[in-house]
């Protein structure tokens, strides 16, 4: 017998439960129809965008706030530019980096970031 979150998740699409196991790795929430609509009315390039943001701040150690809801409503993802932080010389290792221009200013971003936040004057790093 299958869950309601794996019946919602067959009707919202497996991307939605991905984002849960990121946010809500303990489980503390459900999956109902509001999220799933919520989550559904986001362009994929959103999605994507809150994802990565999400799962970065997640890899800096950096707390997630309020209801899955409330982030996936509220939240204003955007890239982060790596240039001199912790775990820049980390991701140069494991990750394909990139020099990229967002909003007029130059940045070191992975190529994912680069490619979501369609950024331009991409030149490779590693």
């Amino acid at each position: 017998m299958e869950t309601i979150d794996e019946a919602l998740a067959k009707r919202f699409g497996r991307s939605l439960v991905h984002l849960m196991k990121l946010i809500d790795p303990e489980r503390r929430y459900s999956i109902d129809e509001r999220l799933g609509k919520a989550w559904d009315a986001l362009p994929l390039q959103d999605q994507r965008r809150l994802y990565l943001y999400l799962l970065y701040r997640k890899w800096r150690g950096e707390g997630f706030y309020g209801t899955p809801y409330e982030i996936v409503t509220n939240c204003h993802p955007y890239p982060t530019d790596w240039n001199g932080r912790p775990l820049a010389d980390r991701l140069m290792r494991e990750s394909k980096m990139v020099s990229a221009k967002y909003q007029g200013t130059f940045g070191i971003y992975t190529a994912d970031e680069a490619r979501v936040w369609q950024m331009t004057d991409i030149t490779p790093r590693n």
